[in-house]
């Protein structure tokens, strides 16, 4: 993890981990390469897109608008409110993330504009994909707020990490400790041909404990590593242990309080412990959210759909209409009104007026 060397915060020096670049040294060839990789980028996230979509339509077919329907009228009034406080909590934990970044930066910000910065860097990325939306929106915020490029760069690899820290520790739980129902055309990919070994099959306690491992390895490295490290002109640093624990803390909650708001928005006939259990859920929205933003598919659109249904359609029921309408309602509650909610935050930072020269000093 590329981190900012801790600096004092009223300094006015330039920052330590600021490397020297020759601006002329390689320019031409460095666009003309860089435009080739934006362009492969943008050509593979719509392939993918398309492959996703693809995919749905083929398991929504003979699935029809009325049943869509009756998925929305199962589902109770209660668990639509619930699905908006549960969204509420979540968006206040969000607030963690960049908490934990900004006091390991040793950053001075208010916490209102802390959350500000929360809900409109995660409701943007979750809409618009963090790509092309969620780091370009806090990018903008945050500069507003006096940090310099390499901090936000810094900012948003802290979050990174905790983002995967928190994932990697559910995902190893979930396949280890909790019972989780996969339908055979999912455990078919947990099967490996091998013309040495033969057939191998791999179980979810294999991936559950190398989920584990890593995070284990991360939390000793930060405990034992207290040294940065320089790279080419830049100070790699390990946050403290109980820093570090934050961030598993904060990222674990936002993952259960997520998957929570999809599972309430379930249809109850559909779930249960011999139907549609919790842990299957998590691990479908935990795949999900690995998917999207390996791939940087805008919203992860198509592929939360795709995984859902692959990971939760039934052998003897059908629930594939039940299933489209709890996500297009998580869509709506999770993804749709916070952005619009971020947008109003996001023209008032826009219009409001600047800090000073001195606030910026202080961190402000």
């Amino acid at each position: 993890m590329a981190f900012p060397e801790q600096s004092d915060p009223d300094s006015n020096a330039e920052s330590p981990y600021t490397p020297y670049v020759d601006p002329n040294e390689g320019f031409a060839a460095g666009s003309i390469l860089g435009r080739i990789g934006d362009a492969f980028k943008f050509t593979a996230v719509i392939m993918v897109m398309l492959v996703a979509m693809w995919f749905v339509s083929k398991k929504l077919k003979g699935v029809t608008w009325e049943e869509v329907k009756q998925g929305f009228e199962s589902l109770p009034l209660i668990h639509v409110v619930g699905a908006l406080i549960l969204t509420a909590i979540n968006y206040l934990i969000l607030t963690g993330y960049d908490w934990i970044a900004i006091h390991f930066m040793r950053k001075r910000l208010s916490f209102r504009k802390m959350m500000a910065g929360a809900i409109v860097g995660y409701a943007s990325g979750n809409v618009l994909g963090w790509l092309f939306g969620g780091n370009l929106a806090r990018y903008r915020m945050y500069s507003k707020w006096g940090f310099s490029t390499l901090e936000v760069i810094g900012l948003v690899s802290i979050l990174s990490v905790t983002f995967w820290l928190g994932l990697f520790l559910l995902s190893g739980i979930a396949f280890i400790a909790l019972p989780i129902h996969l339908p055979p055309s999912v455990e078919e990919h947990f099967k490996i041909e091998s013309k040495l070994f033969g057939d191998i099959q791999l179980s979810h306690q294999m991936f559950g404990y190398i989920f584990l491992g890593c995070v284990f390895a991360y939390l000793g490295a930060c405990l034992l590593i207290r040294n940065p490290i320089r790279v080419k002109g830049m100070s790699i640093s390990l946050p403290p242990f109980k820093l570090s624990a934050m961030q598993l803390v904060v990222s674990a909650l936002d993952f259960l309080l997520a998957t929570t708001t999809l599972y309430v928005l379930l249809p109850p006939d559909i779930v249960g412990p011999d139907k549609i259990n919790f842990s299957t859920v998590l691990i479908a929205y935990l795949t999900a959210q690995i998917a999207a933003v390996l791939t940087h598919v805008p919203g992860g659109y198509g592929l939360l759909e795709g995984i859902l249904l692959a990971f939760l359609e039934g052998s003897g029921t059908d629930r594939t209409a039940s299933i489209i309408a709890a996500v297009i309602m998580f869509r709506i509650i999770y993804y749709l009104v916070p952005f619009c909610i971020a947008g109003v935050l996001f023209v008032i930072n826009e219009y409001s007026p600047s800090p000073t020269q001195a606030d910026q000093a202080d961190g402000i």
